[in-house]
């Protein structure tokens, strides 16, 4: 009506309807020049959104009023002001309610709204000073009839009194209202199964011939059934209207565009960038898509955290590192096929540097001279990267409503010249933030499908289904928050145009009782629990008026059920749920209703015909049955039946070229070898979450040191005597190599925090110097000095061969590795050692089992390749591991390797290699040594996984299906 009487005379004075952005604009202006008590805060975004709240709360306070509530504290006094000099800032060029309401009253005064009839006021809820201002004028001009409704609940006609009594009505409340009480409830388990109760009510409704413009789901809480509501009537299928479940803001453009501009808040983090990458249609000059996926392995491997120094220097040594190992490559025909893949990392990390060099450089606006030019530069950023109109042709058609007004946000921003006079590109981001997220739309068209949204929406329909979600306190009613600059004991003061809390829930509970009346049938439905926060609810008060109306009762959580009538039905559980519903609400339902039927009259779910019908029903039923049987199945590791021959030769490949770090693993836990060296799934490791240096990196480290220390000292021919301890100048050399490693090391950014690597690179230098005393030690004990050091010997650009090793069954297998040193006595005798870098945990009981059930089998393998490699077969060896850090306390741990040990140590290689060719990958319950971002249900009983309580896999071993493992392995090592 406002609008209708009063926009001519506002637009004749030359102004435009105002903004949210430009009321954000004018609180910075009047925070810049005196911030008053928000001194310290008044560039935070969080006040500049509050006062922006606040001074739309105040624009329905009459004058009179606002003096009094700026009596009121200092704090509110301030907040005042700052509303006054807001509407100082913008009165000239802006309108706002107040001046169409003001426009309104005058045309109406003077009678030029003559021809309007009789005015009807319907169903007036809680109303503000200006509406009640224009609805007194109309009322001494024009005949106004006022329809209201009452409830019968007190409280809850507060607000409709109110208003009839500033309207100068007398209020005289019919006394035989009787409050509306529910037709049915459901007590569930928790948010997730009163929607699916919601859903399938609104099926019901329709068998029962209701259409579904005459059914409704409402709810107190936006959070969480709103999302949970959409999700849930797409996948049935049925079409439904009412308040959207997200804002402008979280619209494809709209994330884009703001995830974009938030790219600097963090220095251009890897995860904000590829965040951002991986959510926006982001496309490259050529306009061609961003390789997103390939990007991403690339700064991992280049070690990038944060900053543009980290994007330029790490990915530039990290395509310097790819090119020279594809030069390497190239000379090995053996590993051809990797140079094209270096070669094409190396591009990637190199287009990558060149991306984020040019989105930094285009993020910075060539001129913030004017909000006109900042809006101008916004326009091209997102034509850029993000498409113009002409790309947005194939989006969804919400989306492209979206992408308009987020247009026309950006260019009302752009109209700020004279409001706000520091224009910059925060405060940009800011004004354009808070416009898209209070644009806040609605879903599907009025009437076409079922309602869904507040409890509000229902006021004054007719509607024959409505079903409310959440009675349980802390959503239905919601917690209120109490406003921090108009706090509830202050608003007291203002009357009724400023709502506390406890009348914003009464608002709640009057909309409530507004459509349970006008509505033919209504379901509540209680959650018993909070499973995101495991947390028990209490039933809603609004719940518990029903009960007493019902049956004279009031009960508590735990006696709700026990003390209510049939028209409260307790459902137990999910399933429970499915079972006793008349149709399943979508595809899903429909299919485990049918096997939950099928299974109860007493078939075998296998033959159910969903199963027979659909192959991923089948293989999920196949999967949980296998895991609960006492079967040794394909689900608890056992491959045998199900690889063809090729799937066969390949596993035959990788048993005979193998390493002694890969037949451990599969000793250590055959699933993880299974995971890790057949599937080809390796841990991501993120840079962000790399506090210190990697234990893997460290380990590299200290064996490039040593290997290059050692290998300069032989070079020179000054290595010392067995008896003979290290020169200072040998220890210093020592010392300037770490030094120079460890720089390398920091350099391409796989040492951590800096703050954490300080300490660790002293550490490991100390390490160092320790090490040559403990050497010294070593050697002068068993009278030996050092003949080779980093002997590798089957692996890419090694000059040696893969060693063979002969197994007792006839079988051999091709041995590859690296011997971290070989040392030898004056009698020839061998000393084959493996530097190790952590903990002697796992090394102590060597003395008692040397090859520890097949997890220690390096010593062994070494010691045999070594001997083939040095041409000494017959050559006494004794195997041992160095701890050379301080960690490992520089302890020795070895055996000699004796026939016997030699035997039983290829029997186990033997029965290892027989289940990897033979595809066995049993899944072991002892402690997990493997951990990978994907779900294992074998190595973690609680992973993300299904919930699995597996058995001990040994238990099944009078099962006839183990006798094939058992016949590999052996009856011995079984």
């Amino acid at each position: 009506l406002s609008e209708l009487r009063g926009s001519a005379a506002v637009a004749k004075a030359g102004k435009r309807p105002v903004s949210t952005p430009v009321l954000a604009g004018a609180v910075r202006a009047v925070l810049s020049r005196e911030p008053g008590r928000f001194e310290g805060v008044h560039t935070h975004p969080a006040t500049e959104r509050s006062l922006v709240k606040a001074h739309k709360a105040l624009s329905e306070i009459p004058t009179e009023m606002l003096k009094k509530l700026a009596d009121t504290s200092p704090r509110t006094a301030d907040v005042v002001r700052i509303h006054r000099a807001v509407n100082r800032e913008i009165e000239a060029n802006y309108s706002n309610e107040l001046d169409l309401v003001n426009a309104a009253v005058e045309a109406i005064g003077t009678g030029a709204s003559i021809g309007l009839g009789p005015a009807i006021l319907f169903l007036p809820q809680r109303m503000s000073a200006n509406q009640i201002r224009l609805l007194t004028a109309l009322g001494r001009r024009h005949e106004l009839h006022v329809i209201a409704a009452t409830t019968g609940v007190a409280e809850a006609d507060t607000p409709v009194r109110l208003a009839i009594e500033q309207l100068g009505i007398e209020w005289s409340a019919p006394t035989s209202i009787t409050a509306p009480v529910a037709d049915r409830a459901l007590s569930v388990s928790d948010a997730d199964d009163e929607v699916r109760h919601a859903l399938r009510s609104i099926v019901d409704a329709t068998l029962d011939g209701i259409p579904l413009n005459r059914c409704a789901v409402l709810y107190g809480s936006h959070d969480p059934y709103a999302r949970m509501l959409s999700d849930a009537f797409k996948a049935a299928g049925i079409e439904w209207f009412g308040q959207s479940v997200r804002s402008t803001e979280s619209s494809l453009l709209g994330r884009s565009l703001l995830g974009m501009l938030a790219l600097g808040d963090h220095d251009f983090s890897r995860h904000d960038v590829f965040a951002w990458l991986a959510s926006t249609p982001v496309r490259r000059t050529n306009n061609r898509p961003v390789p997103v996926a390939a990007w991403e392995r690339a700064s991992r491997a280049a070690g990038v955290v944060s900053g543009l120094d980290q994007w330029r220097g790490r990915l530039a040594r990290l395509v310097d590192d790819r090119n020279a190992d594809a030069q390497r490559f190239e000379q090995d025909e053996e590993h051809e096929w990797r140079v094209d893949r270096l070669r094409q990392e190396a591009a990637h990390a190199s287009e990558l540097a060149d991306f984020v060099a040019g989105l930094a450089a285009d993020l910075r606006p060539p001129s913030q001279d004017s909000w006109s030019d900042i809006a101008d530069w916004c326009r091209e950023l997102t034509r850029r990267y993000l498409g113009g109109e002409a790309t947005r042709t194939d989006w969804p058609a919400h989306e492209q409503r979206a992408a308009e007004s987020i247009d026309d946000a950006v260019s009302r921003i752009g109209d700020l010249d004279g409001i706000d006079p520091n224009p910059s590109t925060a405060a940009f981001r800011r004004a354009l933030e808070l416009q898209l997220s209070d644009d806040v739309g609605r879903h599907g068209t009025f009437g076409q499908g079922v309602l869904v949204g507040p409890v509000g929406l229902g006021v004054g329909l007719e509607l024959d289904r409505v079903i409310v979600l959440g009675l349980a306190e802390g959503t239905m009613p919601a917690r209120q928050r109490d406003d921090p600059l108009i706090p509830d004991h202050i608003r007291a003061t203002a009357g009724p145009s400023l709502p506390t809390r406890a009348e914003r829930t009464q608002e709640t509970h009057r909309a409530l009782l507004a459509v349970m009346t006008s509505a033919s049938h209504v379901l509540f439905t209680f959650p018993r629990g909070d499973l995101r926060r495991n947390a028990q609810r209490a039933p809603s008060r609004w719940l518990l008026d029903s009960c007493e109306a019902r049956d004279g009762v009031r009960p508590n959580a735990e006696e709700l059920t026990r003390s209510t009538g049939d028209w409260l039905t307790e459902v137990p559980s999910f399933i429970a749920g499915l079972r006793s519903t008349s149709f399943p609400a979508h595809n899903q339902e429909y299919d485990m209703r049918a096997l939950l039927d099928w299974v109860d009259d007493g078939h075998d779910v296998f033959t159910a015909p969903p199963v027979r019908a659909r192959r991923e029903l089948r293989l999920g039923v196949d999967l949980i049955t296998s895991r609960y049987s006492r079967r040794f199945t394909r689900f608890d590791g056992n491959l045998t039946n199900r690889l063809g021959q090729s799937e066969l030769e390949s596993l035959k490949a990788k048993g005979q070229v193998t390493s002694a770090s890969r037949l451990e693993q599969w000793a250590k836990c055959p699933h993880a070898y299974f995971v890790r060296h057949i599937l080809g799934v390796d841990p991501v490791e993120d840079p962000e979450e790399q506090y210190r240096i990697s234990p893997l990196d460290f380990g590299s480290l200290v064996h490039l040191v040593l290997e290059r220390w050692l290998e300069e000292t032989r070079a020179a021919k000054a290595l010392p005597a067995p008896d003979e301890p290290w020169s200072r100048n040998d220890i210093d050399r020592l010392i300037e190599i770490g030094n120079e490693a460890a720089e390398r090391l920091e350099h391409r950014g796989s040492v951590g925090r800096s703050v954490y690597w300080q300490r660790d690179k002293k550490v490991f230098l100390d390490d160092l110097r320790r090490f040559s005393q403990f050497d010294f030690e070593q050697r002068g004990a068993a009278k030996t000095r050092s003949i080779a050091s980093e002997l590798r010997f089957g692996l890419p650009a090694s000059d040696r061969g893969a060693v063979t090793i002969a197994l007792p069954d006839g079988r051999n297998i091709e041995l590859r590795g690296a011997i971290d040193r070989v040392d030898e006595d004056a009698e020839g005798n061998l000393r084959v050692i493996d530097y190790k870098t952590g903990s002697t945990r796992n090394y102590t009981r060597l003395d008692e089992d040397p090859l520890s059930g097949g997890t220690h089998l390096q010593l062994l393998l070494y010691a045999l390749a070594a001997r083939v490699l040095l041409d000494r077969t017959d050559a006494r060896t004794v195997g041992a591991y160095w701890f050379v850090t301080r960690k490992g306390g520089f302890k020795p741990y070895g055996y000699l390797i004796t026939p016997e040990l030699e035997a039983a140590g290829l029997q186990t290689i033997a029965a290892i290699v027989g289940c990897i060719e033979s595809g066995l990958f049993p899944a072991h319950p002892a402690t997990p040594q493997f951990r990978l971002r994907v779900d294992c249900h074998y190595c973690e009983p609680d992973g993300l996984g299904l919930s699995h309580q597996y058995s001990d896999w040994r238990r099944k071993s009078t099962d006839h299906e183990l006798q094939p493992y058992l016949e590999i392995i052996g009856d011995d090592h079984g």
